[in-house]
């Protein structure tokens, strides 16, 4: 095999997988330090849209091989704006976990914003440096990081586009793990373990109501609350609950 030849399995830089519900989908461009190009983004597009219609997935891992995550756009000069990767990601109901083994800068850090969740490995870098080289983050970096870390430190980041590891990205908020870099599959791991065989429109529901109600009142947030609560009662999958409960074995879910 050449050495720049694309693995099995792997279609335009990106490697698909699902196993227990858990839906994996790998950036495989180490040559190229997993840089977007437009085949890529179009690939991960793709699956997102395939996800988003399978009942079995409760779950979305976006991963890399390779020392990096995403460290940005191959060609940001050449790049079709109607093909938004990030917002696909952002946009699928199935809580998404960021699994960041290595550096994500500009629009690899915008793809790790977009997930719900962000395991980090130590050595892990995040920057987004684009108004230093003369552009502006077009895929919703201004408005996901002040939203995680606050103005202030949002500005900060953005308007100097300084790196930071990733233990000062958990103290920002940035990440919810950080791992040391031999640990990090295992943690991983730990991660995906804690979320396999909750029931995936449960999941979903409670994606929904922290995401949606953040940007309501408290009094609305808690009515789209109630509403999703009654909502996943009517569901097979709550009845499934219930019946798992009384009959002391563990509930096998369906996503519907």
């Amino acid at each position: 095999m050449r050495k720049n030849a694309a693995a099995p399995g792997v279609k335009h830089g990106l490697r698909r997988g699902l196993k227990d519900g858990i839906a994996w989908l790998t950036l495989d461009r180490p040559q190229a330090d997993n840089r977007l190009s437009l085949e890529l983004a179009q690939a991960l597009c793709d699956a997102a849209a395939e996800i988003e219609l399978d009942d079995r997935v409760s779950v979305v891992v976006l991963a890399a091989e390779g020392p990096n995550f995403c460290l940005g756009l191959e060609d940001p000069t050449g790049w079709e704006a109607r093909v938004d990767c990030v917002e696909a990601i952002a946009s699928m109901t199935p809580p998404v976990i960021a699994a960041l083994q290595g550096d994500a800068f500009a629009e690899g850090f915008e793809l790790a914003l977009a997930c719900d969740l962000r395991v980090a490995s130590d050595r892990c870098h995040m920057a987004m440096p684009q108004i230093t080289e003369g552009r502006l983050p077009r895929f919703g970096g201004t408005q996901r990081l002040p939203r995680l870390v606050g103005r202030m430190r949002a500005l900060d980041l953005l308007l100097t586009g300084r790196c930071i590891d990733a233990h000062e990205a958990e103290s920002m908020g940035l990440v919810s793990r950080v791992a040391r870099h031999s640990d990090f599959k295992r943690e991983l791991a730990a991660v995906v373990d804690a979320l396999r065989g909750k029931g995936p429109l449960a999941l979903r529901y409670a994606k929904e109501a922290v995401l949606k109600g953040a940007d309501m009142t408290l009094e609305q947030g808690i009515r789209l609350e109630q509403d999703l609560y009654v909502l996943l009662q009517t569901t097979r999958d709550r009845r499934e609950g219930v019946e798992a409960f009384l009959e002391k074995r563990k509930p096998i879910f369906r996503g519907r």
